[in-house]
């Protein structure tokens, strides 16, 4: 095995050219056996200062002494960082940093399940950065400077020894101490809000008081309350807010709905009422934000026009509307209800793009060439009717030539869409897009907002026909905004990271397919297209994404990796989403001429609603209220079905292996999408060991291999609603009348050996003991 010395001897030779980790092995000819091995000696040499990682992930020799941090004896960096932690349901943590160029250049820091300090997620907390891997910089935290949550949801309990709150879900994992519970009114097993006073730590209970009390446990509409409570969500508007957003629609709105509109509201826009304009939205949709159009020209060129409902005209900037808005940053789409980013009144009514009603707009004008390649963009503020609202269902039947009556204006305009939809997907995917088929599923509830019933979500080729449009629509906002130099909250998706990639590479070669660089789009089409329709398909899918990284809103002059874009950024739901209602009002000062040419030939918009210091801190903030809603979502997504599942306790199903850890496998239902914990104490037909390398557990008898995307037929054993846990069994398939004989025989050879042993053993033993005589009899002499 190489050593420390022959990795330094290279480095620090002038014949080494900068690499990283996979490419130092490669020089060595490490086997692939052998690679994790040599991989976990380069780490300890990073983290022990003998090497470090440069900006872009490859090998070098530190700098000289004075200029390095100063080092602990441990080895381990001194430099700290603050910044914001949060903490998974495995016990590690990331810490965000609050400044982007501290040690670590804005870079998280991964924190181990014993160095979190008792540190819960949204505390902001000092972390000693002890170094950094190929896969980014790790350390320990040292300090809680905040705790960012100190209010939390859980049971009400009454036992023996007092009264508790036991908390819902990952964050914390103790009962808190409630003496004083009866002023609350609160009655055992009620859902309460409850507020942290202390929290345990070495040996002491923890003690909390009870702020809320939300109602009793499984009552309908509790846990949606819980969630809410639990993510601090914003669900009430202030009456300043509401009588802000009634103000702003009143002088148009009932114009609006009587199609009469005032003149100044129309001054300068683009009159497209005349237009066959459509919206398709699901069946259940109430908001309509985006409307659609197509012209075809005779030199085989056509024009998309996407008309986004113009948000930005009834939320003025700086306006407790809009500071509320920003402070929500998104709307949150819980299974049974909307935690809505505007006012109903706005985004329910003048905002929204109904059918027959004459609406604000933001239009942008894409021609396309005859292959789809983009042209020319053109903005335009704008006021449309649109002439027919339809549902994705609608419009699939339609494109099938079921029409149900549709003006034939409207099927031949779907026809049109449909077949632009496809050359776009088309160029697309030569581009490098990137199609993931993974399922999704639709709950349908009854009237106590219970789970009755699941079936796969529609995938019907309607729902791509505006989602192609929209992806076009968003990046040709981005090319106009880059156009005139402008700084703006930009969607960018970074490409995977080496550790990520090569753990990719590992597991597509234990199951049979090569990648020769999995950071290469080109390469990961190849193997998705490749596992399409096969059994392999969903564990490939989803193993691709999680190799790659989130995306995420950012004034960086990144492009969007999943999408193959050199820049985008979202515009199409300012109804939903505030970095949309930025964008806005960015395209707004480029259509009002209030832009300046600066040195360079290069544009910059005259006034923007932020500096880059203050609308990159607004585009972390977005990030964040995105992946609070998204976890609120999931969370009570989970929570409704495991209430179904509670009443289906010995059920069996075939699941997906779609994790797996050293403690066990995670399997999902293909029904419902949820997963649950095989313990590897449950599996008892064989000694299962952990292979990192291969994201497997392999049995040392057997060689059988449990991996993501294996399936295994699985028996839902417990369910525990308040951890969020469910605990499934597998199901031993039947034993054959073959397999029975086979195991008979087997007993009957081990029988056999353990007859044959016993009598070696016997024998040996007679013999020592007459040598013990002998000798006895020869040392008497």
């Amino acid at each position: 095995m190489t050593t420390r010395e022959a990795i330094l001897s290279h480095i620090e030779s002038h014949h080494h050219r900068p690499m990283k980790v996979r490419g130092l092995a490669r020089f060595f000819d490490i086997a692939e056996e052998d690679y994790p091995e040599f991989r976990a000696l380069v780490r300890k040499m990073i983290r022990e200062g003998d090497i470090i990682v440069s900006e872009h992930g490859r090998l070098a020799l530190p700098p000289p002494e004075a200029a390095k941090p100063a080092r602990r004896a441990t080895g381990r960096l001194a430099a700290s960082v603050q910044g914001r932690f949060s903490l998974s349901e495995r016990g590690f943590g990331f810490v965000m940093p609050e400044a982007p160029d501290g040690p670590t250049h804005g870079e998280d820091i991964f924190v181990g399940p014993n160095d979190t300090l008792g540190a819960v997620t949204n505390d902001t907390v000092l972390a000693e950065v002890s170094g950094k891997s190929p896969r980014g910089y790790y350390g320990r935290i040292v300090e809680i400077v905040e705790r960012g949550q100190t209010r939390f949801v859980g049971t009400y309990i009454e036992t023996p020894a007092g009264r508790f709150v036991r908390p819902d879900g990952g964050i914390l994992s103790q009962d808190f101490a409630v003496p004083d519970a009866s002023s609350a009114g609160a009655r055992p097993k009620d859902k309460v809000v409850f507020e942290v006073l202390r929290y345990a730590l070495r040996g002491e209970a923890g003690e909390a008081v009870i702020t809320k009390v939300l109602g009793e446990r499984g009552a309908p509409g509790v846990d949606t309350l819980c969630v809410i409570h639990q993510f601090d969500l914003p669900h009430e508007f202030s009456d300043e807010v509401l009588e802000e957003a009634r103000r702003a629609a009143d002088p148009y709105g009932s114009g609006l709905n009587k199609d009469r509109m005032d003149d100044a509201a129309l001054d300068g826009r683009r009159d497209l009422t005349a237009e066959t304009i459509i919206t398709i939205d699901p069946e259940d949709a109430r908001d309509f934000d985006d409307a659609v159009s197509l012209r075809e020209h005779p030199d085989g060129t056509s024009t998309l026009g996407v008309h986004i409902a113009d948000v930005a005209y009834f939320v003025p900037e700086g306006s407790a509307l809009d500071e509320e808005a920003r402070e929500r940053g998104t709307s949150v789409y819980l299974p049974t209800m909307v935690v809505p980013m505007l006012p109903e009144v706005l985004s329910n009514g003048v905002c929204s793009l109904q059918e027959g009603r004459t609406r604000l707009t933001k239009s942008a004008f894409i021609r396309l060439g005859p292959d789809g390649e983009p042209l020319e963009v053109e903005l335009a503020n704008s006021f449309i009717r649109s002439v027919k609202r339809l549902t994705y269902e609608q419009a699939s039947a339609a494109l099938e030539s079921r029409t149900d009556g549709l003006e034939p204006n409207i099927v031949d305009l779907l026809a049109r869409m449909e077949r632009l939809a496809r050359i776009l997907l088309e160029r697309r995917r030569r581009e490098g897009y990137l199609e993931l088929n993974l399922p999704k599923v639709d709950l349908e509830f009854d009237g106590q907002g219970r789970v009755v019933a699941a079936h796969p979500e529609d995938t019907s080729f309607s729902h791509r026909i505006i989602e192609m449009f929209m992806v076009e629509a968003n990046e040709g906002v981005a090319r106009q905004l880059d156009r005139v130099g402008t700084t703006y909250m930009r969607r960018i998706h970074p490409e995977p990271d080496d550790e990520a990639a090569e753990d990719l590479m590992h597991y597509a070669r234990s199951i049979g397919y090569h990648l020769q660089d999995p950071r290469d789009r080109r390469e990961l089409q190849r193997l998705l297209g490749t596992v399409r329709g096969r059994p392999e398909e969903y564990g490939v899918h989803l193993a691709v994404l999680r190799s790659l990284k989130r995306a995420v809103y950012s004034v960086r002059k990144e492009g969007h990796y999943a999408l193959a874009s050199g820049a985008y950024c979202h515009f199409t739901s300012p109804i939903r989403r505030y970095p949309d209602l930025t964008v806005h009002r960015m395209f707004d000062a480029i259509v009002r001429g209030r832009v300046e040419t600066h040195r360079g030939g290069r544009h910059k918009a005259a006034a923007t609603p932020a500096g880059d210091g203050p609308l990159a801190e607004l585009a972390d903030h977005c990030s964040r209220t995105e992946r609070r809603a998204e976890a609120a979502e999931r969370e009570l997504t989970k929570v409704k079905l495991l209430e179904f599942l509670q009443t289906r306790l010995g059920d069996t199903f075939s699941g997906i292996i779609t994790g797996v850890q050293a403690f066990g496998v995670f399997v999902e239902s293909p029904e419902l999408l949820v997963d649950g914990l095989v313990h590897i104490s449950s599996l008892r037909d064989d000694d299962y060991r952990f292979d990192r390398r291969r994201w497997a557990l392999v049995g040392s008898r057997s060689a059988r291999v449990l991996r993501v995307g294996s399936a295994l037929e699985v028996r839902i054993a417990a369910v525990n609603i308040p951890r969020r846990q469910l605990d499934l069994e597998p199901v031993e398939p039947p034993p054959s009348a073959a397999s029975s004989a086979a195991r008979d025989r087997k007993a009957e050879r081990k029988a056999a050996r353990a007859a044959r042993q016993a009598a070696q053993a016997a024998k040996w033993a007679k013999r020592g003991a007459a040598h013990g005589k002998a000798a006895r009899k020869k040392r008497r002499r």
